[in-house]
């Protein structure tokens, strides 16, 4: 869950995704998109959903299944405008937006149908941006305040950029803080059942950013971070929550890193996912697994080696796994673990993009991915299927 350090949308230009082409199999590596519209027809099992119209989707963040049989996607939609999408059973319906101008949704999390969460930025031209924190009660969005910490008079950039929830009165969020001053420091807040508050770890204060959260009970939670003043620089870095403290656990890889996502188990236990853009349309993914004490490569014959950033997944009861991203040249991947092997699905939409958010059912029967494609000029948000 989550993603690539960067600005809010309504202060840089947006890239959306068309239609998908799906090539499974294929090496995870791709040349630059040729800008065609490809087919609407399904393509390796993954089927382009059909999306309201109103508000257009011009890009998918992230997407997250909730007890219930419901599934949401956040993301923006044209007109600056936050978007949420709800999965009923049979289509995908469009919420109202709360009363809140220039949102921009990069997290999405439930503890039920009746209990969504989610989280983002809200702009403001004179005091740049804020922690946006949302929550869905069964009819309505609600905004519910939320820290926005930075310090001083200088113009903030707050940013939540995930969100995982252990229970309705038990739920994480992260992101960072920068007021153009310090510098960016990593920031953790936690509802309580009443209010969200700032929670202090052993990297507040250090520089960085907190870019994603999972849950896997209310006493074993995990962060992933990115820590250093350079982003060129910044390593990968993890917390776990016992239940009574944060624990902060180093990553042992050798690289920088400018991506980092967790949010699946692989034979019981938590794996991570590591990217760094090494040049112009040039990237590498390393994928690791927990051994209960360390983190530890984990070779995935599809991902090593290949020109892919990987920084989203996802996992079933079943013990399937799916990670995605994109390519270096622009096209959406995702990898799947079946059980017994890794393979990998390109998804071309005409245009550069990637696969952004996973959301699987608990059985696995339904896995969609979600992303930002452009092509011939024009963004849009795409949802694929596979069931």
């Amino acid at each position: 869950m989550t993603k690539n350090l960067r600005r809010p949308r309504w202060l840089t230009a947006v890239v959306g995704a068309t239609l998908a082409l799906a090539v499974t199999g294929a090496p995870a590596v791709a040349g630059e998109p040729d800008g065609q519209t490809p087919p609407v027809e399904c393509q390796a099992g993954w089927c382009p959903e059909t999306l309201p119209a109103d508000p257009l989707p011009l890009g998918i963040s992230e997407l997250a299944a909730v007890h219930g049989g419901e599934t949401w996607a956040v993301g923006h939609a044209r007109g600056s405008a936050p978007l949420a999408l709800r999965w009923d059973g049979r289509s995908w319906q469009a919420t109202t937006p709360p009363k809140a101008e220039q949102v921009d949704l990069n997290g999405v999390a439930g503890w039920s149908k009746n209990d969504v969460w989610a989280v983002g930025t809200r702009g403001d031209l004179s005091t740049g941006t804020h922690t946006h924190v949302q929550h869905w009660d069964g009819r309505e969005w609600t905004v519910v305040p939320s820290p926005s910490p930075s310090p001083g008079p200088a113009v903030s950039r707050d940013q939540l950029h995930a969100v995982a929830v252990a229970g309705p009165h038990d739920v994480w969020a992260v992101g960072e803080i920068d007021n153009l001053g310090p510098g960016n420091r990593p920031l953790l807040l936690h509802w309580d059942g009443r209010a969200w508050s700032v929670v202090p770890t052993p990297l507040s204060d250090l520089p960085g950013a907190f870019r994603t959260v999972t849950v896997r009970s209310p006493h074993d939670v995990w962060v992933g971070a990115l820590v250093g003043d350079d982003l060129r620089t910044r390593v990968p870095v993890t917390l776990r929550w016992d239940g009574r403290s944060w624990q902060r656990i180093d990553v042992p890889d050798p690289d920088p890193a400018s991506t980092i996502g967790m949010g699946a188990d692989l034979n019981g236990q938590p794996l991570l996912v590591v990217s760094k853009t090494v040049g112009k349309y040039r990237d590498h993914s390393r994928v690791w697994h927990w051994t209960g004490t360390a983190w530890s490569r984990l070779s995935v014959p599809v991902v090593d080696g290949e020109n892919l950033a990987l920084a989203s997944m996802t996992a079933d009861r079943t013990g399937r796994v799916w990670l995605a991203g994109r390519t270096g040249g622009g096209a959406g991947m995702v990898v799947t673990w079946d059980g017994t092997r890794w393979t990998s699905t390109l998804l071309g939409f005409g245009g550069r993009g990637s696969v952004n958010g996973l959301a699987a059912s608990p059985s696995g029967k339904e896995v969609w991915a979600g992303g930002s494609f452009r092509a011939g000029g024009r963004g849009r948000g795409v949802i694929f299927a596979q069931r």
